[in-house]
């Protein structure tokens, strides 16, 4: 398992490692070989009016905005909006969903296997 996709020869600004398009959800992993552990780390970024729907994962899932507005949904009616810098945890196996407060928005996603 190693890290790939970041800078290494200069510091960059995070943000910029992925781009919005108008109507697209792009996306970068930033980790090669941990998903047959159950370890993702992607980077996202959602145009305007985009998002996914509810998922669940095996770990727990750590949600880091990045640039812009966000919110985390659960079918229950449970909704937390995250501005940049804020960061959020959901427990493994918990439903929930991931949209844009308005506008176009990055994210990081950590997920970290239940059993490590």
């Amino acid at each position: 398992m190693e890290l790939r996709n970041l800078p290494e020869e200069e510091a960059l600004p995070f943000a910029s490692l992925v781009a919005c398009h108008p109507g697209q959800v792009s996306s970068m992993s930033l980790v090669r070989g941990g998903f047959e552990l159950g370890l993702s780390a992607t980077l996202f970024a959602f145009a305007a009016g985009e998002s996914v729907s509810e998922e669940r994962y095996e770990g727990d899932t750590l949600y880091l905005c990045v640039e812009g507005r966000m919110a985390l949904t659960r079918p229950d009616g449970w909704r937390a909006e995250l501005s940049a810098g804020d960061v959020l945890r959901v427990p493994a196996c918990v439903e929930h969903a991931v949209e844009g407060v308005g506008e176009p928005f990055k994210m990081l996603q950590v997920t970290v296997p239940a059993n490590v």
